[in-house]
């Protein structure tokens, strides 16, 4: 049961991060300059409900996996999943704190996006890896 878990929730992640990556992050530069401020708090506002129970569930389900079978597999998956933190706290956060600032900005949506491309391959990565050691 466990490794379903697991599975579960590095696959919510991955599809989160592509499905943000392709389509959610893309329509900042289509909308309206003159609606973006509140689109933008609305998108961040309900976004938050889902990327942040999903990270905070990826942590614990391979943080307790780290603390059950201190393998190396369970390192690199404990790496990994920092990394997606890392990105997330010094890249994404920031980048979207500027635009809820400063308003629509081509320049910032940009860098958003370079950085959730990493953190889409990082969690890409997990999810191969999830799958090679989870998957039945």
């Amino acid at each position: 049961m466990e490794s379903v878990l697991i599975l579960l929730i590095d696959a919510c992640c991955f599809l989160l991060a592509w499905m943000v990556h392709i389509i959610i992050y893309p329509t900042l530069k289509q909308i309206d300059s003159s609606r973006f401020n509140a689109y933008h708090a609305w998108y961040t506002n309900r976004i938050t409900w889902f990327v942040g129970p999903l990270m905070i569930s990826q942590v614990l389900v391979h943080g307790f996996a780290l603390i059950e079978n201190q393998g190396a597999i369970e390192f690199v998956f404990a790496g990994l999943v920092g990394l997606t933190w890392v990105i997330t706290g010094l890249r994404a956060v920031p980048m979207h704190a500027k635009l809820s600032r400063d308003g629509q900005d081509d320049t910032v949506i940009s860098s958003l996006l370079r950085a959730n491309l990493q953190r889409s391959l990082v969690w890409t990565a997990i999810m191969a890896l999830s799958l090679t050691t989870y998957w039945p």
